[in-house]
């Protein structure tokens, strides 16, 4: 069966730091806006990929990479058969007309995709597809008004069940709390995918030296530990990656928690990282992120980790 993402076990979670996550090299630029046809802005935010081979017959190519400028215009489609690239654009993108910040999983138990993303920074939504590229929409997931935030958007979705919640599914994403003007990153819970419940307080907050706003969350599992890892502020709306431990539960930490570079961006790229996805795939772990100011480009990274634990982390 495909794994999709990072399958999740549940031993031993203790000490959450004890063993940082594997080393990433940039590899170079996955995704540039100078290349693709339909690319209203000349810009591109939160990538989101999937490997389709093995889900639906006669893909494109092997891996799906969904694409969005800034703002609300569309969600692009690209397509490969190496992560490495290089990325064909779907010739009749866009895919999805309107919504911004893509993200894309295949649900096993209904054998669709599911993608969501946003016409609007209070609310996000989500579309179903049989192929990964005729998308219907169903509704809202999560909304601002339920936690009190500006915007509820930028999600990044799991399969990774809570017991506490009895739940299935976990989605991270970002809120700006306009009273305190600081940018957290949240969490809801679901059992079907659909039907979501938002925590009414941040999973993790910015510390001082992250001027007040955390960017582009990512649930990491390495070693049986749990990791979020997002863009702190110091660039423009986006900056460094950096890490912190959580338990098995996912409790929230606030502004606690230990933070730890993850990858530190090059000037080449303006100082600026921003909504990392990652996938684990034939002992390598694969990222494509966000980078850069002007063009806003996608970045690609990887790290190469021993084999005897690649059994392990899937």
């Amino acid at each position: 069966m495909l794994k999709l993402f990072l399958i999740l076990s549940f031993i031993g979670m203790e000490p959450l730091l004890a063993e940082p996550p594997p080393k990433f090299s940039l590899d170079g630029t996955a995704l540039n806006p100078d290349r693709l046809s339909w690319i209203p802005t000349g810009e591109l935010e939160h990538p989101a990929f999937i490997k389709v081979e093995g889900l639906i017959d006669k893909p494109l190519g092997k891996y799906y990479l969904y694409y969005s400028p800034h703002k609300h215009h569309g969600i692009g489609l690209a397509y490969s058969d190496s992560l490495d690239g290089p990325w064909k654009e779907f010739e009749k993108n866009p895919v999805i007309e309107g919504p911004a910040a893509p993200d894309i999983r295949w649900i096993e138990d209904k054998k669709k995709f599911y993608m969501w993303g946003h016409y609007k920074n209070s609310q996000t939504e989500v579309w179903t597809s049989d192929d990964g590229i005729s998308f219907e929409y169903k509704g809202v997931s999560i909304k601002a008004s339920n936690i009190g935030t500006k915007n509820a958007t930028y999600t990044r979705f799991y399969q990774y069940p809570l017991e506490k919640y009895g739940s299935k599914y976990i989605m991270l994403y970002s809120g700006f709390i306009k009273e305190k003007g600081v940018r957290c990153i949240w969490l809801a819970y679901s059992n079907d995918a659909e039907n979501w419940t938002q925590l009414k307080t941040p999973l993790v907050e910015p510390i001082d030296n992250e001027n007040k706003q955390l960017f582009g969350p990512a649930l990491f599992r390495w070693k049986n530990r749990n990791y979020i890892i997002y863009a702190d502020a110091t660039s423009w709306r986006g900056g460094n990656l950096k890490y912190v431990g959580l338990d098995r539960n996912l409790s929230p930490v606030g502004q606690k928690g230990e933070r730890r570079m993850f990858m530190k961006p090059p000037e080449k790229l303006s100082l600026r990282y921003r909504a990392p996805e990652f996938y684990l795939e034939d002992g390598s772990f694969h990222m494509i992120s966000g980078g850069g100011k002007s063009p806003r480009i996608y970045i690609k990274g990887s790290a190469i980790i021993d084999s005897d634990l690649m059994e392990k982390e899937q």
